[in-house]
């Protein structure tokens, strides 16, 4: 399939956008076609239908004056590069494309961005992930020689600072800040899912090593997850908040994911795929804010029910899908990652902890939503409605993260 895919690249690049939009719908119908396994193979798919559904709606929410042949050079370069890194049976060839995966999303922010800051951030991104994932590159190639409980931990650093882990998360803020509206959206729809994907990925060759380092991590991603619920009640940019909110939900993937439970793992892969879209359509509905208030201050959009009821709609829905309300995907994942830590460690300080990062993770979804949709508005004019084609990024947003929740048996 991946040497159709790179044939078809050829061939359709220099074509026209639209041509390119249905270029990806067929092979998006054509992939849903070729689920027919489980393990791996299904885990696989479902991260590259995630990256194929959120590659067109970055091609649906791009203005009709943004679109030129650099930018949909880049948007299918990301495509592919990921497609490389879930595709790869070889630890090297995953390796190639988790690291050259990032080029494409440095481009897009320099190219681009809204602020000159973009280059600081841009520069961020690649200095977290570079460093840290040279430790993998030398893991690689010393595997064969037993060598790997010696440097697990650091070995584990490239995944975890995709996550990223609390600590070691402070490029994604920054570049969230400074990334386009389709920037952002591949960002916390799919590169935060390949530190996930990956440390899946090397459990099946080391899990028992991993377990046994884990523990503290767990305790330690969750208390993290705690700590950026409290950051976010601090910010006043709705993006960085956002961005908090992603780092928070993939905190309690990784708690989950590490404690090797078959529960913990289904919840990750559901919590993944639906925070992808949801976290997606966050920033899509943002983006398209800024457009008309040129603004993303928590303090300046006050008032928007009053002026753009639409808008405030689809920022209900998805600020309750993000606190994991039914019948979102979100709420199958964090139960089923519940599940998993709880029954991993049955103490009092860890069921007093994961109460409160679940508390707090609802709060601050209710004071993005009421801060940013009531009050009087600052700015007394009226904001254009949402035209069709938004109202249908959102749409196509929403209905994966809804209706997969029905059959969930889709994923194992």
């Amino acid at each position: 399939m991946l040497e159709i895919l790179i044939v078809s690249y050829f061939i359709l690049v220099g074509l026209s956008w639209t041509m390119t939009m249905n270029f990806f719908l067929l092979i998006f119908i054509m992939s849903l076609l070729l689920i027919f396994d489980s393990g791996m193979y299904l885990l696989k798919m479902v991260m590259v239908l995630l990256s194929m559904w959120l590659v067109m709606m970055m091609f649906f929410s791009v203005d009709f004056v943004e679109e030129s042949f650099l930018l949909k050079l880049m948007f299918m370069l990301i495509f592919y590069f990921l497609n490389m890194v879930f595709y790869s049976s070889s630890m090297f060839m995953f390796y190639i494309g988790f690291e050259i995966s990032v080029i494409p999303i440095l481009l897009v922010i320099f190219g681009w961005g809204y602020q000159p800051d973009r280059l600081e951030a841009g520069f961020y991104m690649i200095l977290y992930t570079v460093f840290f994932s040279l430790p993998l590159l030398v893991g690689i190639y010393i595997y064969e020689y037993q060598l790997m409980k010696k440097i697990i931990l650091i070995f584990m650093l490239a995944f975890l600072v995709k996550f990223p882990l609390f600590g070691i998360h402070l490029w994604l803020p920054r570049a969230h800040v400074e990334a386009p509206l389709y920037g952002s959206m591949i960002l916390a729809g799919v590169m935060l899912k390949l530190g996930g994907y990956g440390l899946i990925k090397i459990s099946f060759l080391d899990g028992d090593l991993i377990f046994f380092y884990s523990e503290w991590l767990v305790i330690y991603s969750i208390i993290g997850g705690v700590a950026l619920s409290l950051i976010c009640f601090l910010q006043s940019d709705m993006k960085v908040l956002i961005a908090y909110s992603s780092i928070i939900h993939m905190s309690l993937t990784l708690s989950g994911i590490l404690t090797f439970f078959d529960v913990g793992l289904l919840g990750g892969i559901y919590m993944m795929v639906g925070h992808g879209v949801c976290s997606s359509g966050l920033f899509c509905i943002l983006g398209f804010l800024y457009v008309r208030s040129h603004s993303r201050s928590i303090y300046v959009n006050h008032g928007i029910l009053q002026i753009m009821p639409i808008c405030s709609f689809w920022w209900f829905l998805f600020c309750v899908a993000n606190l994991s309300f039914p019948p979102s995907l979100n709420l199958a994942g964090e139960i089923f990652l519940l599940t998993s830590v709880m029954s991993w460690n049955w103490s009092s300080l860890t069921i007093f902890i994961i109460v409160g990062l679940m508390f707090l993770s609802s709060l601050y979804s209710i004071y993005l939503f009421s801060f940013s949709q009531y009050g009087a508005m600052k700015k007394m004019f009226t904001l254009n409605f949402f035209s069709l084609s938004e109202s249908l990024v959102m749409f196509l947003h929403w209905v994966p993260l809804n209706i997969l929740i029905l059959d969930l048996s889709l994923f194992f």
